[in-house]
């Protein structure tokens, strides 16, 4: 018999769209479960930020996150907790207020990210700050 003819022959048998039916269902319905359950926990870890440069041309008016080096002109105030810095890419620089506890590899040379917004004083007011790990891999440090 030809396989064209075998599978006319089963999908007319009454017993094999039901078994079709029986298990086709559930799986789809299980698919599409782990489907929304992978979408729905990425979207709230999919997180972007500017980069300084971008901060500049394109001026926002709420909560951003920047990204960009930490500079040498670290000033530390009120026993530590209360930082202003300049944080640069490739291409521009913006100073930067920060009050809370800072991470342990904050430092000059590496790269953060800080949330908050940009003041009419041309100060970007940080609420978070985030150090990013450096690579071993990585010879510099992010400028771009």
């Amino acid at each position: 018999m030809a396989p064209a003819a075998d599978a006319a022959k089963y999908a007319s048998d009454p017993g094999v769209v039901i078994l079709a039916l029986k298990w086709g269902a559930p799986v789809a319905v299980v698919a599409a479960c782990v489907g929304y359950l992978i979408y729905s926990a990425s979207g709230g870890t999919a997180e972007y930020y500017l980069t300084v440069s971008e901060l500049r041309h394109h001026a926002q008016t709420g909560d951003v996150r920047v990204a960009g080096v930490v500079q040498d002109d670290v000033h530390r105030t009120d026993g530590g907790l209360h930082v202003t810095f300049t944080e640069k890419d490739a291409s521009a620089a913006i100073p930067v207020e920060y009050t809370g506890t800072l991470p342990d590899i904050f430092r000059p040379g590496i790269t953060v990210v800080v949330e908050g917004r940009l003041g009419a004083d041309g100060v970007f007011h940080a609420r978070t700050l985030l150090a990013k790990c450096p690579s071993r891999f990585a010879t510099q440090p992010y400028t771009s």
